[in-house]
């Protein structure tokens, strides 16, 4: 099942339309209408918020249990002191300590980001 389908299943679980869940959201119907059409994907963020907005763990809404299993061989090149090649990890990509570092980090970027555009704006302003 797609992050879609699941995002209009709690949506509609709440008797919300898809105008409903953009409002709460601070987006359009036509964002909401295209995550659940499985024509976008939607950012870390926004996914976030969704799951916030429906209340479920954002776990939910991803992808039924996938493990991707990252063998030695693939990071052979990556690591000449062979540290990385010492492990052969199998990382749950639904784990909650994960996706919240990835949300964080996407966070931290968007701020990042809109420090750097007020600076920029105010060096041009000058």
């Amino acid at each position: 099942m797609s992050i879609g389908t699941r995002v209009r299943q709690y949506r509609e679980a709440r008797n919300w339309s898809q105008e409903d869940l953009a409002m709460r959201l601070d987006t359009t119907q036509t964002t909401i209408s295209n995550i659940e059409s499985d024509k976008n994907v939607p950012s870390s963020i926004l996914l976030n918020k969704i799951a916030k907005e429906l209340e479920v763990d954002i776990n939910e809404l991803l992808n039924e249990g996938v493990q991707v299993n990252i063998s030695n061989n693939q990071f052979s090149d990556l690591s000449s002191a062979g540290t990385v090649n010492q492990y052969n990890p199998v990382y749950n990509m639904q784990s909650p300590e994960l996706v919240e570092s990835l949300l964080k980090n996407q966070e931290q970027i968007t701020q990042l980001i809109e420090m750097q555009n007020r600076l920029i704006e105010s060096l041009l302003k000058k």
